[in-house]
């Protein structure tokens, strides 16, 4: 994982989006948690977050409004949704497992997979 890597954590559940970043935090990661597609996609298409995580509580056609609107912007930006077993991802997100390990596991690949092109982003 690259150091302070900040992760913006979209949901609707406030009890599951606090555990999660519990979770998160305790792992080496900086978390932002928010709970609405325009906060999202206001921090999101900044220089704010490094990834972007988006629960399964939130509904299919706002996943694909904050997929849309980062990618517009900040198209490299590793975007991860966490599924339920009876949803279906988006196309262009990966979905890890919920479970805790695995999924601190996915971000920080994604971190490392970010960190490597991101300097050249700039240029």
């Amino acid at each position: 994982m690259t150091p302070n890597t900040r992760i913006l954590s979209v949901g609707h559940d406030h009890h599951l989006l606090s555990l999660r970043t519990l979770v998160l935090e305790s792992a080496g990661f900086e978390v932002i948690e928010v709970f609405s597609v325009s906060d999202a996609l206001r921090l999101a298409q900044s220089d704010a977050v490094d990834l972007a995580l988006i629960c399964h509580t939130v509904p299919r056609a706002e996943q694909k409004l904050l997929l849309t609107g980062i990618r517009t912007r900040r198209r490299l930006m590793p975007v991860l949704c966490v599924i339920a077993h009876d949803l279906v991802k988006p196309a262009d997100a990966a979905g890890p497992s919920v479970a805790p390990q695995l999924l601190v596991d996915a971000l920080r690949q994604a971190a490392m997979n970010y960190s490597t092109y991101r300097p050249n982003l700039a240029a």
